[in-house]
């Protein structure tokens, strides 16, 4: 879209964010995964090189231990200008269309606070700086000062929560924070995934056990959480240890694209290789925040629609079970009978609006056509929230404009210490009333983002720099 007048301001307003469900692909990978570098088998390019010839993945994440093993002694390993550093190869291996190659480390330890990945921010986090398991200072300090590959706020993976009162008085820093509630805000503000299924990370011949009620208790301290499948790979088996998969829904098959999607929530769980599943409720898809007016009236079935496709089980039989709660609420019940369907198609059901901030989602039994094995999935939540969503803790931001009518542009500067998230911000021009929209774009501080008209008008929402 070209301004072909420049007499513009910045309003907020509930723009077309949002990705057309109907356009989405289904792609599946690992996001959690070692070599050698840390406490792993061979070589990154060994790694991706199996995820993409032998096991078959759309997508891998190798994410070594930041505090562990040869990299955590040699940083230039991970970031380093040579052709063997994980970035270096990751880069070399990702090819749009054909296979994504992410990067990332894996940070704290089981007795600290548990891991979490933290996927293609640009530098080994030093331990120098961020000591194990400091959560507080991971969150509220590196993190905001260290964007991604994509100048975005990097994606944060909760792996394998406590099966044991999870969560404990440690876990992902909860011990780091004067209350609950800064931990619980500082987390939120970062965190997009949570595992609910992981291994077999060594020599085990099978992933660990579901961790569903840990996911849901998450969902009821108000986690904004979609659910991964990963393998923790230590051995050579990228991808292969197992059937479970991580499914994102995406635009296309880029690094961009994926990393998009991770972000939004637009990410399941499955127990089979190759499920498809796109669901939408309210008509948004999974992972949505359905915001403010757009949030129906107490007591108004809210409408799940539910697509799955399984290429190699065409004859399966489904059961499909919504779980839904409110915030605070003390932990996600059945909402409704479940639903059935044999072979692949689309199924519709309801769930009632209760009130406050609600989430939804929805587990998907397969079983094949005589009974014999079963696999499970887990869809990422949508929620309902009246009150729209809460802003970005951890610092002040600001957004200035500057245009440039003689070159036709605009200018949008973040000039506070805090990422915008520029979903909800469109671009007018008052003058032909001409709207741009900047999708899932996130500003970090002290970034600003061009957007060009006329003849040198570039597609896409502007440009970084």
């Amino acid at each position: 879209m070209a301004f072909r007048e420049f007499l513009m301001t910045l309003a907020i307003g509930s723009v077309a964010g949002q990705v057309c469900s109907a356009q989405v692909k289904v792609f599946f990978g690992n996001l959690h995964s070692h070599t050698s570098y840390s406490d792993g088998s061979l070589t990154p390019e060994d790694a991706y090189r199996h995820a993409r010839e032998t096991a078959g993945l759309d997508f891998l994440a190798v994410t070594e231990h930041n505090h562990l093993g040869r990299i955590a002694n040699e940083p230039l390993l991970y970031s380093g200008t040579g052709s063997v550093t994980l970035i270096s190869t990751a880069n070399r291996f990702n090819v749009d269309s054909q296979f994504v190659a992410l990067y990332g480390q894996e940070f704290s330890s089981i007795s600290s606070g548990n891991h979490a990945n933290v996927l293609e921010v640009q530098e080994l986090i030093p331990a120098s700086e961020v000591p194990n398991g400091s959560w507080n200072v991971l969150l509220d300090d590196w993190l905001p000062s260290h964007l991604d590959s994509q100048g975005q706020p990097a994606i944060v993976l909760l792996n394998h929560p406590a099966t044991a009162g999870s969560p404990n008085v440690r876990e992902y820093g909860r011990d780091d924070f004067p209350t609950a509630e800064a931990w619980r805000t500082a987390l939120d503000a970062r965190a997009s995934l949570i595992n609910i299924v992981n291994g077999p990370s060594h020599d085990s011949p099978q992933p660990g056990t579901p961790s569903e009620r840990e996911f849901r208790r998450y969902l009821n301290l108000g986690f904004h959480l979609a659910p991964t499948a990963d393998q923790d790979n230590h051995r050579v088996n990228w991808g292969s240890a197992a059937d479970t998969r991580t499914g994102v829904l995406a635009l296309a098959l880029t690094k961009a694209d994926i990393l998009e999607a991770l972000r939004n929530g637009r990410v399941y769980a499955t127990q089979d290789r190759n499920l498809r599943i796109v669901s939408r409720v309210q008509g948004e898809l999974m992972g949505s925040r359905i915001t403010g007016a757009a949030v129906p009236s107490l007591g108004t079935p809210v409408p799940i629609e539910v697509q799955l496709d399984d290429d190699d089980e065409p004859f399966a039989i489904y059961s499909i079970q919504a779980f839904s709660d409110t915030i605070g609420g003390e932990e996600a019940e059945e909402a409704g009978l479940p639903d059935t369907l044999t072979g692949n198609g689309t199924v519709s059901l309801e769930v009632p609006y209760v009130g406050g901030v609600q989430y939804i989602y929805l587990r998907i039994t397969q079983t094949d056509d005589d009974d014999e094995t079963l696999d499970l999935a887990w869809t990422a939540p949508v929620w309902l929230e009246p009150g729209g969503a809460a802003p970005i803790p951890g610092g002040q931001s600001a957004i200035a404009l500057s245009v440039d009518r003689v070159g036709e542009q605009a200018t949008i500067s973040n000039t506070g210490d805090a990422p915008v998230n520029l979903n909800k911000w469109s671009l007018l021009s008052v003058k032909g009333i001409q709207r741009f929209t900047f999708g899932s774009r996130v500003l970090g501080p002290g970034k600003t983002m061009v957007v060009t008209s006329g003849p040198r008008a570039r597609t896409g929402a502007g440009f970084l720099r």
